[in-house]
């Protein structure tokens, strides 16, 4: 099949550009172009295993400082050419597709750590760094930033903060949003603007609240000052098995109502939990589904669990999720809750044991170190597992949502009996607060072709939404919303949504800024 490559950027528009940064930071290859033209947004791939490409920048340009930065979105907003910032490319919302055309406006060569400061305990970054590179040169320093995003080889600053990122340890460390002190942005007229890192804030709105989370839709992001922390001196790690998902959330909210702040607490359910094992079988990043592999494993578990059903099996669970998905039902391994403590040596063991008296006094089984040493071993094995769906003619997705304690359950519960009828579906909680906690599905199915997959796709994202809104939850807690949850923003925020869009009118009249974003 030819891929169909629609014309690039007007010559002239080309050399303004080149102007403007250099003739080295400007691109009209059908190649970088198509590179910049796509994120991991589950719809696309299914096209792109197609050879379709639905949406195409019209250039790439690389600036190398803020300067650069407002030059550039000067001259577009001059000719009305849409500005798409781009990180890395490796957010599953399509939050960076092109659907307008315009400048990919790729932001990696802003890549510098300007300021570490001891006695502050901030550190100064340009928004394109990426994420791994950032923590490896903090660690170098004496210090992390805390925030490990599965993305983290293949994810930037400012992509954290324009789509509200949480790493693997939020429940100790914070969202992005609550590591971010200050910003410097570039506003869809091309100023520069300095959101002053304080710690406190009581003048007005809080405006880097408003960027943060708005996915290059207001501005462009350039600079970041963030929160460090010192490198932990001390790690310690614990697995338990709880009967089912309602005793394992248990113990996580009265783990954190405690006081106590594990660096990582995540809990699978039934289904996951049988998979993947959780008395040493070899696992990818505790995760199950999420490994991707053909049947091997499961062909394991089925043999030894339910022998009657193999004869059903196709090559990839996608095939016979009805099956797949009752499983559960033979589950006895229960709920398999993992926990991590770091930092300072006296206060990790005293959380660690804390947190194992309150566990084993609320009846888990303590399973030792072994589950949670192998997720931390392989916790980002997950990130490039996902081609192997799509070249076998499936297609895999991940929703997370978040609610209250009150509501988790519930929540839990209605999206699992809306999609398992048309999908697998396992789940893990994690991101977890005094108030609440996210729950983090993934589901694995398939259909024909590109355009059958896709019409399954939106159904099952629409029956989980539903549900969510339903019993009041977010329909996003970490993936922010780019065109996958657009439509869903109304039903989220209500008359909130037109103080959004007067926002976005009144700074970006001309709609340059990521057109077509998040509802707007």
């Amino acid at each position: 099949m030819t891929l169909k490559i629609p014309a690039p950027a007007a010559p002239e528009i080309v050399q303004k550009l080149i102007d403007i940064v250099g003739e080295n930071n400007v691109s009209v290859s059908p190649v970088k172009r198509l590179l910049n033209s796509r994120d991991m947004f589950p719809v696309s791939l299914m096209h792109h295993a197609e050879g379709v490409v639905e949406y195409f920048a019209d250039v790439v340009v690389w600036p190398e400082n803020a300067e650069h930065v407002a030059e550039v979105v000067k001259l577009a907003k001059s000719i009305r050419m849409p500005v798409i910032p781009f990180g890395a490319g490796s957010g599953v919302c399509g939050g960076v597709l092109p659907i307008h055309g315009g400048i990919s406006l790729d932001l990696k060569k802003m890549n510098g750590i300007l300021d570490v400061s001891a006695e502050n305990m901030t550190v100064v970054a340009e928004s394109g760094i990426m994420g791994q590179t950032f923590e490896m040169e903090l660690n170098r320093r004496g210090y992390t930033l805390g925030h490990f995003p599965s993305s983290i080889y293949c994810s930037t600053l400012g992509g954290w903060a324009a789509a509200r990122s949480a790493g693997q340890l939020s429940s100790k460390y914070g969202k992005i949003e609550d590591i971010v002190m200050g910003l410097e942005f570039v506003s869809p007229s091309g100023d520069i603007t300095q959101i002053s890192p304080v710690p406190g804030y009581d003048s007005g709105p809080d405006w880097k609240q408003v960027l943060i989370g708005s996915e290059g839709t207001l501005g462009v992001i350039t600079k970041v000052t963030c929160r460090i922390h010192p490198n932990p001196e001390s790690r310690r790690f614990v697995g338990f098995n709880f009967p089912d998902a309602p005793s394992g959330t248990q113990a996580m909210r009265l783990i954190m109502q405690h006081g106590l702040r594990p660096a990582s607490m995540r809990l699978y359910d039934e289904l996951d939990t049988m998979l993947v094992g959780s008395k040493g079988a070899e696992e990818s990043a505790g995760v199950g589904l999420a490994d991707f592999l053909p049947v091997t494993q499961i062909e394991t578990r089925l043999r030894t669990i339910a022998p009657g059903f193999f004869n059903k099996a196709q090559r990839f669970v996608a095939r016979w999720s009805e099956v797949a998905n009752l499983l559960e039902k033979f589950s006895k391994d229960g709920c398999l809750l993992i926990l991590m403590f770091e930092g300072q040596e006296a206060i990790a063991e005293y959380e660690y044991e804390t947190a194992v008296r309150l566990c084993e006094k609320l009846g888990g089984k303590n399973c030792g170190p072994d589950p949670a040493l192998k997720w931390f071993k392989n916790r980002y094995h997950v990130s490039y597992k996902m081609s192997k769906v799509f070249y076998n003619g499936a297609f895999v997705d991940t929703i997370e949502v978040a609610s209250t304690w009150k509501k988790l359950i519930p929540l839990f519960e209605e999206i699992r009996d809306a999609i398992r009828p048309r999908a697998f579906l396992m789940a893990h909680f994690s991101h977890s607060y005094d108030d609440g906690c996210s729950i983090y599905f993934t589901f694995l199915s398939s259909a024909k072709n590109s355009i059958e997959a896709e019409k399954a796709h939106r159904k099952i994202w629409r029956l989980a939404m539903e549900a969510t809104l339903r019993v009041g939850g977010t329909i996003s807690h970490h993936h922010g919303i780019g065109l996958s949850k657009a439509e869903y923003m109304v039903e989220q925020h209500g008359d909130l949504m037109n103080i959004f869009r007067a926002v976005k009118d009144a700074g970006d009249p001309d709609n340059i800024m990521n057109p077509g974003k998040m509802g707007l």
